[in-house]
């Protein structure tokens, strides 16, 4: 009986949870607008689960954040921008960012040819 008392023991911690790691850190989005009106910018996972990021003026900068959740989509992100003077919509992706990257997304003056360009990190 002694035996199993002792392995028991010895089995116990390892039940135990564990504390959880250092959280992911979030993608640092930088935007950058050569477009001549605002830009409604969103992240979507592939084509869908859309979450507007924020509005960029016309000619302007933003800073956003890809949490460590949104990263996992295993169809690639994609960004949506809709012109505001056009009333359209333009897609910018698939990008698959790590957590030591980031994000640099220009709107170009005709917001079609916008580009998301993934920077590494160099450490």
């Amino acid at each position: 009986m002694r035996p199993l008392l002792a392995v028991t023991a010895l089995l116990l911690p390892a039940c135990a949870t564990l504390p959880k790691g250092t959280p992911s850190p979030d993608t640092p989005v930088g935007v950058r607008s050569l477009n001549a009106s605002d830009v409604d910018v969103y992240l979507l996972c592939g084509d869908h689960e859309a979450r507007w990021l924020g509005l960029v003026a016309q000619h302007g900068a933003a800073a956003y954040a890809i949490s460590a959740e949104e990263r996992r989509c295993a169809v690639g992100l994609n960004f949506f921008l809709v012109v505001r003077t056009a009333a359209r919509g333009y897609w910018v992706g698939p990008i698959r960012p790590q957590a030591a990257t980031s994000v640099e997304l220009v709107i170009e003056k005709y917001a079609g040819l916008s580009i998301a360009n993934l920077e590494g990190d160099n450490r």
